[in-house]
């Protein structure tokens, strides 16, 4: 073998090594690129509402056909500005593997309020990289698939008020879509 190919097969090996990853290592830009500049007089913006039942998650994607369950994990109560982690976990209940090589970022999430408006929206405009993530999990067992983050703030930025809400989150990837369990949380201030 050539000296490029062992390196490259060295590469591949490493990458595909680690089953999980999470967004927080992800760059935020490519390497050797900045962010744009700001106008020097922003346009005036008002504040955008929350919608209401829309769902921002991604709908594509065959519904996985092996027999799973899918859920987060994590805290069960946040203060806002103080961010946490929860993981998205997929068990295998069928008798078959899943074998799903996904992107670096395929779980998306939104947080609703009690009156089921969405007051932290998927984003749309997330920079992702291209590394390919393998995740198996074989039959009876449970796998961290990627966690998310979030800090009790809307997508503004703005603080949200105390009170109860909840997290939604699917992970669309690998030509599947994948949605977990509705994920209660009190916000506090």
């Amino acid at each position: 073998m050539t000296p490029r190919l062992l390196l490259t097969a060295a590469l591949l090996g490493t990458s595909l090594a680690h089953a999980q990853t999470t967004i927080f290592t992800i760059p935020a830009l490519p390497p050797g690129r900045t962010a744009p500049a700001t106008p020097a007089t922003p346009a005036p913006t008002t504040p955008a509402a929350p919608s209401t039942g829309a769902n921002t998650l991604p709908t594509t994607g065959e519904v996985l056909e092996i027999p799973h369950s899918a859920a987060l994990s994590g805290a069960g109560s946040l203060k806002v500005g103080q961010a946490d982690t929860w993981t998205f976990t997929l068990s295998n209940q069928g008798e078959e593997p899943i074998r799903l090589e996904h992107g670096a970022c395929d779980v998306r999430f939104e947080v609703l309020n009690a009156a089921g408006q969405v007051v932290r929206p998927n984003p749309t405009d997330t920079i992702c990289t291209l590394q390919i993530v393998l995740t198996e999990v074989g039959p009876g067992e449970t796998m961290d698939v990627q966690a998310i983050r979030w800090d009790g703030r809307d997508a503004q930025g703005r603080a949200l008020p105390a009170g109860e809400y909840i997290i939604r989150a699917v992970f669309s990837g690998a030509g599947v879509r994948i949605v977990a369990e509705d994920f209660p949380v009190t916000l506090e201030n």
